[in-house]
């Protein structure tokens, strides 16, 4: 079945009228150069606006070649008797350039209205990112976010947008607008429409690449886009329209997304991609993308994936139809789509169905070939999981042709996070015929999803390294300050306060790997004593962390996913070292610390998607707490050197979560524990008593460090830190001055092993 109309475009004329009135004010004006400048109409005003005009309440009509960063806003007490620019760039033989306009309508009433308008009567007219916002407005005229005109150049119309939200338009809505009035070429792409409410009384186009009836040349229109929330559009719904009389007509690549509100209620259709041609032309409608979902609400509208007016050629390749959670009301016929992608509720069950009904659904190839096929079926993440077994109705009507993949099986996801490896799709004939899918096997865990556990473990990792900022710099730094508090006091105990700062970039073996950049920060104050058995510190401390990361992780039976995030932590503990008196050459000492907090952590990732091509991130925050124990030997060697050796050991917890995916998967992250044993040794020198450096090295083994996590109950490949590491350090003491009581401490460590990379720190103390 093959279904050809007549268009016509109400504004052709209009534009030729413009044109032509255009040329005459030209004529007429001098060039001159003007500022950008911005416009705030809360007035009457009879006649144009322009935000690029000579006088600064913009009624002046300017003639120069470029308008930039131009911008109007008409508020809820303006009304404009005529069309209103954003931006308005004039050239004779010239390039006309509109770039980067905008124009925001909050209220009252206008004419047709313009983001940018570029006019050139024999070169290059290019309207570039331009915008039109429009909340709460009556629009007598149609709405262009870009607009871009020749009369026997190039129009080029890329990058501009519309967006519609309260008000009404009784013209056309177009993204942009390349137009052509004789010869040359016509180009719009990128363009874009978001229809959020509102109601547009006629057509809407994401771009629009056209010429005059009587005019010859290319027109392509690429890449442009329709997406449609809420609010009501009458009449139809074009991605990307081209049109020429005797040249060529190309939309491809255009899409329009219908996720609610109501469309063609005043005999309205829907393209993927649409093009005209008035003579002996040629076209290519082809990899246009339709997609409805949710519960949007058609008239008596045909869904086209691609189609020809008035000419021949390719208006079905690639052109692609997705029913995604689908529970509007029917269609009046589907045709041109190659490819039929189905994506069902949640919570759909055996026997749910039909997902979308129409009057008639054709599944041919005009002029032969391969006819459509169902490319996907899956089913929306969270809900109850579906079972091999289970059938589902996918699309009910009257049925043209066969389907390409009848009887064959397709792959789906359900959300992100499983897939089910054979769906078989058959089309079943009878007084009512209809596609039906029916699940053979599955579900399985979308080895993928290991990713996510890769996020949850790196906000464990951060932690960690919290845990090493406390246990390493946090206590040797409350030891001296309270040592040297208590030197300037004699024997009472007094307070002192210190401070750590540590950070780097370290990378996380975890069976693939995670990149990290961080900081850590430990401030508190620390009190010591002399005693008959030797000094005790105790110290209170607050603590603070951040850090941003990426994760890899690579399959051999998936394609690889790159992750990201941030995460901070925010807590804060208790410490305590006891220095023993010497025995032989040195002393021993013990140290030990508590602390807990909460760990906020933020991941996406765009490479692992569900079915309907959201991606997948989360929002996690979860308690952690934790100690750390060590004892250790101070061997004096002299006055000067000393050598201590230590053995520490660190247990952290970072307590599970519950979350919903941005696809709707939940995901449970289960406790995770990090254990760990260090030993190690550092040897210090002191120059002076200003200066003493010292150099270290460390062997640490991870016992556990296991991120363990679940999907519908199905768990997922967990990564782990578990392994050995080796520390090495430099760093230098510094005393600035014997009379103020504030020293430093710079120092830098490099990791080999599970973990790999470098950090700095920085110690400060005061003493009181």
């Amino acid at each position: 079945m093959s279904m050809k109309r007549k268009f016509t475009r109400s504004n052709k004329a209009a534009q030729a009228a413009a044109l032509t009135l255009a040329l005459a004010c030209f004529t007429v004006l001098p060039p001159h150069a003007f500022a950008a400048q911005h416009i705030v109409i809360d007035r009457y005003v009879n006649g144009y606006v322009y935000g690029n005009s000579p006088n600064p309440d913009g009624t002046a009509e300017p003639d120069e070649p470029a308008a930039e960063g131009n911008s109007v806003t008409v508020t809820s007490g303006g009304t404009v008797d005529g069309f209103v620019y954003g931006g308005y760039a004039l050239s004779d033989s010239g390039t006309a350039t509109a770039t980067g306009n905008s124009l925001t309508i909050n209220g009252g009433e206008v004419w047709s209205v313009y983001g940018g308008d570029a006019f050139s009567t024999s070169g290059t007219a290019t309207a570039t990112g331009n915008s039109v916002t429009v909340s709460g407005v009556m629009v007598d005229g149609d709405v262009y976010g870009g607009n871009a005109v020749s009369n026997s150049g190039t129009a080029i119309a890329t990058g501009n947008s519309v967006a519609v939200s309260v008000g009404t338009v009784d013209g056309v809505v177009l993204g942009g607008n390349a137009y052509n009035r004789t010869s040359g070429n016509a180009v719009a792409t990128g363009n874009s429409v978001v229809i959020n409410g509102g109601t547009v009384s006629s057509d809407v186009y994401g771009g629009d690449a056209a010429f005059n009836p009587s005019g010859t040349g290319t027109a392509t229109a690429t890449g442009n886009s329709v997406v449609i929330n809420g609010g009501t559009v009458s009449k139809s719904v074009f991605g990307g329209w081209a049109d020429s009389k005797s040249g060529t007509a190309t939309a491809t690549g255009n899409s329009v997304t219908i996720n609610g509100g109501t469309v063609g209620t005043v005999d309205g259709h829907v393209y993927g991609g649409f093009a005209q041609i008035f003579g002996s032309g040629t076209a290519t409608v082809t990899h246009n993308t339709v997609t409805i979902s949710n519960s949007p609400t058609f008239g008596s509208t045909e869904l086209y994936g691609g189609n020809i007016v008035g000419g021949a050629g390719d208006a079905f390749t690639g052109n692609t139809l997705n029913v995604w959670n689908y529970s509007g009301s029917p269609v009046a016929s589907v045709q041109n789509f190659e490819f039929y992608n189905f994506v069902l509720p949640a919570g759909a069950t055996d026997g749910d169905g039909p997902m979308l009904t129409a009057g008639t659904v054709d599944f041919t190839r005009p002029g032969g070939g391969a006819s459509s096929s169902v490319s996907g079926v899956g089913f929306m993440g969270g809900g109850r999981v579906q079972q091999a077994g289970e059938n589902f109705v996918l699309l009910k009507g009257d049925l043209d042709g066969t389907i390409a993949n009848d009887g064959r099986t397709v792959t789906g996801k359900k959300g992100a996070t499983l897939i089910y490896d054979a769906i078989r799709v058959d089309q079943i004939w009878g007084p009512a015929p209809f596609l039906s899918a029916a699940i053979e096997s599955g579900p399985r865990v979308n080895p993928q999803a290991k990713a996510l556990s890769e996020g949850f473990l790196s906000g464990m990792a951060l932690v960690t390294q919290g845990t090493d900022a406390v246990a390493g710099p946090g206590m040797s730094n409350a030891v001296r300050a309270a040592q040297g508090a208590n030197t300037n006091a004699g024997t009472a105990p007094v307070l002192a306060g210190f401070g750590a700062l540590s950070g780097g970039s370290m990378r996380l073996n975890s069976g693939s790997h995670v990149d990290m950049r961080s900081v850590s920060l430990v401030a508190g104050l620390a009190v010591g004593r002399d005693l008959d058995i030797g000094r005790p510190t105790l110290g209170a401390f607050f603590e603070y962390g951040s850090g941003s990361y990426d994760t890899y992780n690579s399959f051999s039976n998936a394609a690889s996913v790159k992750g990201k995030g941030d995460s901070y932590y925010l807590g804060g503990g208790i410490l305590g070292r006891m220095d023993f008196m010497d025995t032989g050459p040195g002393n021993l000492y013990t140290e030990g610390s508590f602390r807990a907090g909460r760990l906020h952590n933020d991941y996406n990732s765009s490479d692992l998607r569900d079915a309907t091509g959201r991606e997948a991130s989360y929002d996690s925050s979860s308690a952690y707490y934790g100690f750390h124990l060590g004892t250790g030997y101070v061997w004096n060697i002299n006055d000067k050197a000393s050598l201590d050796t230590y053995g520490k050991y660190f247990w952290t917890r970072q307590e599970g979560d519950s979350v919903t995916l941005s696809t709707g998967d939940p995901v449970t992250f289960k406790d995770a524990d990090s254990s760990r044993l260090r030993f190690g040794s550092r040897f210090a020198y002191a120059v002076n008593e200003f200066v003493s450096p010292y150099i270290g090295a460390a062997y640490e083994h991870e016992f556990d460090g296991r991120a363990r996590a679940a999907t519908y109950g199905y768990s997922l490949d967990a990564p782990s830190l578990k392994g050995g590491t080796g520390i090495g350090e430099l760093g230098l003491t510094l005393k600035p001055s014997k009379t103020l009581p504030l020293s430093f401490d710079l120092g830098v460590q490099g990791y080999a092993g599970k973990r790999e990379g470098v950090t700095g720190s920085l110690q400060v103390r005061w003493e009181f």
